[in-house]
């Protein structure tokens, strides 16, 4: 089993059930359903400073940075090629460098 990784969170702009994450030079937005958990408690500091570090399984990340992303964007040209994959996402589900939709 691979050892948790952490995943940061911060509030989408104008919105009270979205966040951002970024990794492997993108920036990703999710529900915040889809990252909340049953400890009521550890969301507490988004609530209360707009940023919070969690703990997830590379499961849990692969699927925030694919099935479950409200869409994505490119944090600068160049990434590193690979780096979607070393960061926790899956090869099929990599997105195009350029802004996207919501997946289909």
């Amino acid at each position: 089993m691979s050892p948790p990784r952490t995943l940061t969170l911060r509030w989408m702009p104008g919105s009270n059930d979205r966040v951002h994450f970024e990794k492997g030079g993108r920036t990703f937005t999710v529900l915040l359903k889809d990252v909340q958990r049953a400890d009521s408690h550890s969301l507490n500091p988004l609530y209360l400073s707009g940023r919070v570090t969690l703990s997830i399984t590379r499961v849990h990340l692969s699927d925030l940075m694919g099935p479950l992303r409200q869409h994505v964007t490119s944090r600068a040209e160049g990434t590193a090629k690979g780096a979607w994959v070393d960061e926790g996402g899956l090869a099929a589900d990599e997105p195009e460098d350029e802004p996207s939709g919501e997946p289909g």
